[in-house]
């Protein structure tokens, strides 16, 4: 016979008691700073009445003396520094802000007569104006109103809080193989191995990228796209680079040179002013892999399933160029396209500076190795205006650049002029060449202009790439003679109800070869309810008339609620029909599976899954047709190496944070875990999953924030506690529970709970055996404790407790 349980009501009840008296703890410490005396008798529980006086009125705990806390202003990261707490006459401590420090976080401070400059009682000299501590965070957290502050940038951080992080390396590796068999029965296998190596010793940064190769009846291929060594230039707001890098011409093209170079790090500027990266897109027509390359050199390579692609987060060298995407289908045909990328138009605020320089040896894809001095300087003249100028030298070759920008009621406009001057091969070629930038965004309509690009050259300029050519007696050399790049997005209907247009144009034509090349892209979507469907349209066509066009119809649906739920998706195009289901299994897989027929009737199947696990990315796909064979294995993933030991992770970024746990060693292994990205010059906050920890750990600050710099690794410390959990029932010596809100406290006296109102509280105690202190306000007792042995498998343990 089963026997019942002792205490069937507050078993059944204990999770939201507990959940009320730990949202009443909250409720103590937000207003324990500065909290008069609370009226506590309106709360009774059962009949009883509850004890939080001991709580809500306990004040500000803090002790005297000075403690390193980070100062938030209005929520937002402002210092870090060592402030002095005074207790004040009425018996209370706060922090002494001098009025120096406020000034310097952009308080706007009135006259103060007789005030302590030294000591400012902040809420008293500002209306509306509070300061708390946050003791478990040590976070003092300052709100002030807007019109009490200096106007500054959004994003600005305090470049004395920029962090350079601790010294690491860690390689970032992202592995593939792949086996087809083909209708002639002949197998081939291809291996390819990408590498970001990274070496972090104290504000320096060394930074390699390379890759090695293998395809079946081939020899392996290693190459290095870049090898470099940089460090910040706070002063200038700038990165020192040294090595193999592409120069950051604003004026002219990039050139990819082994040598030194200063230039402005917009990420050190406020988020407004940041960067610009191009937007890869394009279609697949079955389980395909895209490789996009800058210059020969892979800068991404992903499997994608058929249909639409879309890559938002490639970051190539230099400011404007040209990017080769590579589509890969399952059956080894492939598709070569070309995408141009450049800079906004030349707009700087008015009074701001942009600049970089440059010195070192070619190093592009020819023969040649002249030695290249490259600089350009961009000034914001007024509001509306911007002057720009540039050069390049070489002992055969010179180039100037001058350039205007305007801001005008039609859009942002830039235009320059490049005159050159090549000597090679005897010969002497000289020429300009024009470039025309705009940018427009029509909020009224919802329509993005976000780049409109043209340049014009005669035939006798040369950009440093064409005299490197010359200078290697290249035959077949074709300069370009004028290029137009468009790029624009249309939102149709209020709030896209009605979907949105896309359109991407290019065209290019060269000295001495008949004909243009050109693409076209242009698509339509729309969303309704669950149902989303695209239309598509691309074509492309080189210089010597070979093209291809797709047109393609593609539609999505979850087949459940529910954010597993699966996806069916369609794509029709003029050639052949794709269907596929794709759809999660758990929190860390993926699947996606694909039937699809051709125009000659021929039928394909292919299946695709993924998992990201904590420590690597997994991946592995299959496609089989009645003329082809195609199996393919992935991981990705990262190595990281610091002083506290080895961590696998996921990718990481070129700027990532290490989370220590202090006094949990286990948590990845060594007590470290890696958050794979952190933003540069910018305030992150930094939190661990509590979920991983286990029952057995305590936290003592949950957020951290960190202001990493340009490639830092930082190293974000959270104090932790071990121990047992235990759910103590307290009794008084007359049997009946202790009031609800008593505190319960160590012998050391430092606080470790409260009691809800059945008495029980959740401790998690260090030590096997002790003495708890149990306080309310108008009497106390004591209870010893003696845990057993520990049961595996048990989160906590639960004991009554006389307390006398």
């Amino acid at each position: 016979m089963r026997s019942k349980p002792l205490m069937p009501h507050a078993r059944r009840n204990a999770a939201p008691s507990l959940a009320c008296a730990c949202w009443l703890l909250a409720c103590a410490q937000a207003l324990a700073a500065d909290a008069p005396a609370f009226n506590t008798r309106f709360l009774k529980l059962d009949g009883q009445a509850a004890d939080l006086k001991a709580v809500l009125n306990a004040g500000n705990n803090v002790l005297p003396g000075s403690y390193r806390v980070d100062i938030l202003l209005n929520h937002q990261l402002a210092d870090r520094r060592d402030i002095l707490f005074r207790q004040q006459p009425d018996g209370k401590v706060r922090p002494c802000l001098d009025a120096a420090l406020l000034r310097k976080l952009g308080v706007k401070l009135p006259a103060s007569g007789a005030g302590d400059e030294a000591c400012v009682d902040l809420p008293r000299r500002l209306e509306h104006a509070q300061v708390r501590y946050d003791s478990t965070r040590l976070q003092l957290e300052l709100s002030v109103p807007q019109a009490h502050l200096l106007r500054r940038a959004d994003g600005y951080v305090d470049p004395a809080l920029w962090d350079a992080g601790v010294n690491a390396a860690y390689a970032n590796y992202q592995l593939s193989s792949q086996y087809s068999r083909g209708q002639d029965d002949r197998a081939s296998r291809q291996f390819y191995l990408g590498l970001q190596n990274g070496l972090n010793l104290g504000d320096w940064r060394l930074r390699n990228d390379a890759t090695l190769s293998w395809n079946t009846g081939q020899a392996a291929e290693i190459r290095s796209n870049r090898t470099l060594l940089q460090r910040d230039i706070t002063a200038l707001r700038s990165q020192l680079t040294l090595g193999e890098q592409y120069t950051d011409a604003v004026l002219f093209d990039s050139v990819r040179i082994r040598g030194a170079q200063l230039s402005q790090d917009d990420a050190m500027l406020p988020d407004s002013e940041r960067g610009y990266r191009p937007v890869v897109r394009g279609q697949a027509q079955s389980q395909a892999t895209v490789e996009v390359r800058q210059n020969g050199y892979v800068l991404h390579r992903a499997d994608v399933p058929p249909g639409p692609f879309e890559f938002t987060d490639i970051t190539p060298s230099g400011s404007n160029g040209e990017l080769e995407i590579t589509v890969t289908e399952a059956d080894g045909s492939r598709r070569v396209s070309h995408q141009s990328f450049s800079s906004l138009p030349l707009m700087q605020a008015r009074g701001r500076w942009k600049y970089h320089a440059a010195l070192g040896q070619y190093q592009g894809g020819e023969a040649a190795r002249p030695g290249l001095a490259a600089g350009a300087l961009v000034y914001g003249l007024s509001d509306d205006s911007t002057v720009a100028a540039g050069f390049q030298l070489s002992p055969r070759f010179q180039a100037v650049n001058l350039g205007l920008g305007a801001n005008t009621p039609l859009g942002a406009l830039s235009l320059d002029l490049s005159q050159s001057l090549s000597r090679a091969q005897g010969g002497r070629s000289q020429g300009q060449s024009l470039r025309l930038l705009y940018h427009k965004a029509l909020p009224s309509t919802q329509t993005q202009l976000t780049l409109a690009a043209y340049r014009y050259s005669t035939a006798g300029y040369r950009s440093f790439n064409d005299h490197a050519a010359d200078l290697a007696r290249r035959a077949n050399q074709h300069r370009a003679r004028a290029r137009i790049d468009l790029s624009a997005q249309q939102t149709l209907g209020r709030e896209g109800r009605r979907g949105s247009l896309y359109l991407s144009l290019s065209r290019q034509n060269y000295w001495g070869r008949p004909g243009a090349s050109h693409s076209l892209n242009l698509a339509y979507s729309h969303r309704w309810k669950q149902f989303h469907y695209h239309l598509s349209l691309s074509r492309s066509r080189d210089g010597r008339g070979q093209g291809s066009s797709q047109i393609m119809l593609g539609f999505s649906l979850p087949l459940d609620t529910g954010r597993r739920a699966p996806q069916l998706s369609a794509q029709l195009g003029r050639n052949a029909l794709h269907t596929s289901l794709s759809g999660q299994l758990g929190e860390a897989d993926s699947y996606t599976v694909s039937v699809s027929r051709d125009s000659q009737g021929g039928a394909s199947l292919s299946a695709s899954g993924v998992h990201q696990g904590d420590v690597a990315q997994l991946s592995a796909a299959y496609s089989t047709a009645r003329n082809h064979q195609s199996a393919s294995l992935g991981a990705s993933g990262a190595v990281v190496v610091h002083a506290g030991g080895v961590n696998l992770s996921r990718a990481v970024g070129d700027t990532f944070a290490l989370l220590q746990v202090d006094g949990a060693a286990g948590l990845g292994g060594n007590g470290y875990t890696v958050r794979a990205d952190a933003q540069p010059y910018r305030a992150n906050s930094l939190s661990l999953n509590s979920r991983k920890l286990g029952a057995a750990l305590e936290l003592e600050d949950s957020v951290k924030q960190v202001v990493p710099r340009r490639g830092a690794v930082v190293k974000a410390v959270f104090k932790a506690r071990s121990g047992r959990r235990v759910q103590f029932s307290l009794r008084r010596r007359d049997g009946s529970a202790v009031p609800f809100g008593a505190s319960v406290e160590d012998a050391a006296g430092r606080p470790l709970g409260i009691a809800d109102p059945q008495g029980r509280t959740l401790l998690l105690l260090t030590q096997p055996q002790g003495l708890l202190a149990v306080k309310w306000s108008d009497g106390g007792c004591t209870a010893r404790y003696k845990l057993p042995p520990a049961k595996p498998g048990r989160h906590y343990q639960r004991q009554t407790l006389a307390c006398h």
